[in-house]
């Protein structure tokens, strides 16, 4: 016998008001879970994502759920649907949880990087601390992926993966070390011709800046250093580079160019560089090949009475100085098959009969002697060094 009449309207609404206050109830308690599981695992969370792995992000946050599922006693599985109507996760839902990107829960902010990011996708004060930037500067997390893409798209870095048979070259990159280094120099070089506290600019303004600029105190690879780490992750490190030489004309910069090349390109800091600061360039700052550093500049647009943001030329330095690639850094770490490759191959830069540029210059090592050495270990003309 029917529950119920089909003309029975009476029962038939109830029943349907029914099944449509269990569906909200369904709906409710997915999200009640969703956030429940977020506060208890915020921290989890960002630890996985500061790691740079989503192999270990997805085993993590599976491992911890069902580690708390056990503990509750609850019948429910986030990997598998169940019978139990409160707990059916959807795979939607988990795939929020593995892209860190929670669409089905009301957050004021998201993170990347190990850092918060805002609801318009600019990365937040936490952010700017550490990376040594004014509070007011805005960097868009779009920014600091596509920082991560050219690093992981240099046709080196590529050619290496290709040959080791890995995915990813880099295991963590340190965004706020590498922000906080070319912000300074750029810093330095914007300083030489406006205030600190201006931030924003005309194309007079532009066209004013010198044609060139000498920056020193780089400090890159030196095989000469057997504890150099840049010798193994190939990175420089800028917290030590300032602009040493200005070249204001063109004239300039060419004739500091001949001189840099004349010296056997020796001489620190003379070399001249825009630093994307023409205003050329900062048209340009998005046009590249797909492996280059292309910013979004949609994100740093030109102001109503067409100047730039200090930020859309920060984004345009970042492509010419630094192509967008990272900085050293202790917390900026290498794919262990990557590192072990490169130590080895450092390894066989090293060369006991190495010999310091300065030692040769200064006397302390014999020129001459050195090159009849090299002449009789074969690696040289015997008969003219003999």
């Amino acid at each position: 016998m029917s529950i119920f009449s089909i003309n029975d309207n009476s029962n038939y609404g109830s029943i349907l008001s029914q099944a449509k206050a269990n569906k909200e109830s369904k709906e409710n308690s997915k999200i009640s879970f969703a956030n429940a599981f977020l506060k208890q695992n915020a921290s989890k969370l960002n630890e996985i994502q500061n790691a740079n792995s989503q192999t270990l992000a997805r085993s993590e946050v599976l491992n911890s759920t069902n580690t708390t599922n056990t503990s509750n006693n609850t019948n429910f599985s986030i990997s598998s649907k169940t019978s139990s109507p409160n707990y059916d996760i959807s795979s939607e839902f988990k795939n929020s949880i593995y892209t860190l990107k929670y669409k089905q829960v009301d957050l004021n902010t998201d993170t990347a990087y190990g850092y918060s990011v805002d609801k318009d996708g600019y990365m937040g004060s936490d952010f700017n601390k550490a990376a040594g930037l004014p509070e007011d500067f805005k960097i868009h997390k779009s920014t600091l992926d596509e920082i991560k893409k050219a690093a992981e798209n240099d046709p080196v870095v590529s050619s290496t993966k290709e040959y080791l048979g890995v995915s990813e070259y880099y295991t963590n990159i340190d965004m706020a070390e590498t922000i906080k280094q070319y912000y300074n120099l750029f810093s330095n070089a914007l300083g030489q011709s406006f205030p600190n506290d201006k931030t924003s600019f005309s194309e007079a303004d532009i066209n004013s800046m010198p044609s060139g600029y000498g920056v020193s105190g780089t400090q890159w690879m030196d095989f000469n250093d057997p504890s150099n780490r840049m010798n193994i992750t190939g990175l420089k490190d800028f917290s030590n580079s300032l602009i040493s030489n200005i070249y204001k004309t063109p004239e300039q910069a060419k004739e500091a160019n001949d001189l840099w090349a004349d010296s056997g390109y020796m001489i620190d800091g003379l070399l001249p560089k825009t630093l994307g600061l023409s205003l050329e360039e900062i048209k340009n700052v998005s046009k590249g090949e797909d492996w280059q550093f292309n910013p979004d500049m949609s994100v740093y647009p030109q102001n109503e009475d067409g100047s730039y943001s200090k930020e859309a030329l920060f984004m345009s330095f970042l492509k010419s100085y630094g192509s967008g690639q990272p900085v050293e850094s202790p917390k900026t770490t290498l794919n262990p098959k990557v590192e072990a490759y490169n130590r080895a191959m450092a390894k066989e830069s090293f060369n006991g009969d190495s010999i310091a540029l300065n030692d040769i210059m200064t006397g302390k090592v014999d020129f001459a002697s050195l090159l009849k050495g090299y002449a009789q270990d074969g690696w040289l003309d015997a008969d003219i060094y003999a």
